[in-house]
């Protein structure tokens, strides 16, 4: 069941680019949880889909994302990965077996066609119960095994929970890819190709740069941006003794030259893409703001005034 997608015929689809922006979801979704690391963005008609979606779950059901946008780096870095593991797993076979194998699962970002994750017109969800957890509907398979839409090899009552996801978002207008019954998409080729259209409306897009202060530990006292590449963050205070702090994320601005204000300026200023290593940053002092200029080369850089002693090296 459900249409395939061959890379041939998603090249085949004229994108036909509206423009139409993006939005967050995080605001224009507020009935759907949104994982910390989810970039999330979705163009504004699969944004309003998605809520239509949630609309239709029946009582004591709701939805989480875990992927909406993505930037190539980002899609690249997914195929890569699993392109490396499908390798380890069948050294014997020809390339093209290989690249046929991480094709099912990850969309190759070096086709005309863009990956839909790229364009704002795919999102991957997951049915949660009321109290916000993954409900079942996979067993007694796992992870890949598990991903056919309309695998009979799952339980029941597995299947009973999945076809609560998938009739929620196919009626909402979603189409959905048929080899990960979590992936759905309106308005990229892969769309295009599943509902037998010639022409898409969405094309390649980039994600917006951003620095924010909603990951876990987060603190800012206030961030304004203040130019195309800059940002000015007011530090929040911590209570007793006057200290302050900041704790911010510089997101999907990979290999884009940023600029980052900090007044009232703090000693210095550390970054880690992962929380666990930090490195000094170099600074300088103008007016009595801390600025730092840097070129992240990750999607998302957090940038702290005070990480873990334990875990910091200078630069």
């Amino acid at each position: 069941m459900g249409a395939p997608e061959p890379i041939a015929a998603l090249n085949r689809v004229r994108i036909l680019e509206t423009g139409e922006p993006l939005v967050d979801i995080r605001r224009s979704c507020p009935g759907v949880a949104v994982r910390e690391e989810c970039c999330p963005y979705l163009r504004a008609t699969v944004a309003e889909m998605l809520n239509a979606a949630v609309a239709r779950l029946p009582q004591g059901y709701g939805f989480q994302v875990g992927t909406a946008l993505r930037t190539l780096a980002m899609q690249k870095r997914h195929w890569d990965a699993y392109y490396r593991s499908v390798c380890r797993e069948h050294p014997e076979w020809p390339l093209s077996a290989r690249r046929r194998a991480t094709n099912r699962f990850f969309a190759p970002y070096d086709q005309p066609a863009p990956p839909g994750h790229c364009t704002g017109g795919a999102v991957d969800v997951v049915l949660v119960g009321a109290d916000g957890r993954p409900v079942d509907v996979s067993s007694p398979l796992e992870r890949w095994d598990a991903a056919y839409t309309w695998s009979d090899r799952i339980s029941p009552e597995a299947r009973a929970r999945r076809m609560v996801l998938v009739e929620a978002m196919l009626g909402a207008g979603f189409s959905n890819c048929r080899e990960e019954y979590w992936h759905y998409s309106w308005g990229d080729s892969a769309w295009a190709v599943r509902v037998g259209e010639d022409t898409c409306p969405y094309g390649l897009t980039p994600a917006p740069v951003a620095v924010e202060a909603y990951h876990d530990g987060a603190a800012a006292g206030r961030i304004e941006r203040i130019g195309a590449d800059a940002w000015l963050c007011a530090p929040a205070p911590l209570g007793a003794g006057a200290r302050t702090a900041l704790d911010v994320c510089v997101q999907w601005s990979q290999g884009r030259p940023i600029e980052l204000r900090v007044a009232p300026a703090v000693p210095r200023l550390f970054a880690s893409a992962d929380r666990k290593r930090w490195s000094l940053l170099p600074a300088r002092l103008e007016r009595g703001a801390l600025v730092i200029s840097l070129v992240p080369g990750v999607e998302r850089l957090f940038v702290a005034s005070e990480p873990a002693p334990a875990t910091s090296d200078s630069a």
